[in-house]
């Protein structure tokens, strides 16, 4: 199911004149244990240590910053993701076509955009650096503070579902949303 709406997301992107990656699909697997193992000394020595504040409502930031580093660790490409999350009976970041058109056409004029980014793999698996730590802290619970959401979206549990809407970059330049972007200083 991932798959398709990630397809989906390519041909949407498309569709509001966005340039779309040259997406090659894998059935292999990147998230390997060896890999996972890797990953977070590697984010931590080109990164820095990142601090709540540095992850918590930063996934459109972050994951352009981390993106690289993914890509280097895992030897494949990332795919920036622009999309909303399903998680029991709520839709967090929900967006449409439109809305997303609309912010194209209008502009993003303020920090605080109801959009959520991840990246995602050419094995289809997800990388979210963000919402769990973001979730934690908005929702008063220490569970899920300093996680990361690294798996295939068939192995999320608990009615959990990534919805892709957008594939790359250029959405964040061309709506204004990079202006908001934090200055980092890992």
């Amino acid at each position: 199911m991932y798959e398709s709406n990630f397809l989906d997301a390519l041909e949407r992107t498309t569709r509001l004149g966005l340039g779309t990656p040259n997406v090659e699909l894998s059935d292999a697997r990147f998230l390997t244990q060896e890999a996972m193992s890797r990953l977070p000394l590697a984010i931590r020595d080109i990164m820095g240590e990142l601090s709540e504040d540095d992850v918590v409502a930063q996934c459109l930031s972050l994951h352009m910053r981390i993106k690289p580093v993914i890509e280097q660790i895992l030897g494949c490409d990332a795919f920036y993701t622009i999309g909303w999350v399903s998680f029991k009976n709520s839709e967090m970041f929900k967006q449409t076509e439109k809305s997303l058109s609309d912010m194209l056409n209008r502009g993003i004029t303020g920090p605080n955009v109801n959009i959520h980014a991840w990246l995602t793999l050419p094995s289809m698996e997800i990388l979210d650096f963000s919402l769990p730590t973001t979730y934690a802290k908005v929702n008063g619970i220490e569970e899920g503070k300093g996680r990361a959401i690294t798996m295939h979206p068939s192995d999320l549990t608990g009615g959990m579902m990534y919805q892709p809407m957008l594939v790359g970059e250029e959405f964040l330049s061309k709506s204004g949303a990079m202006k908001f972007f934090a200055t980092y200083s890992g």
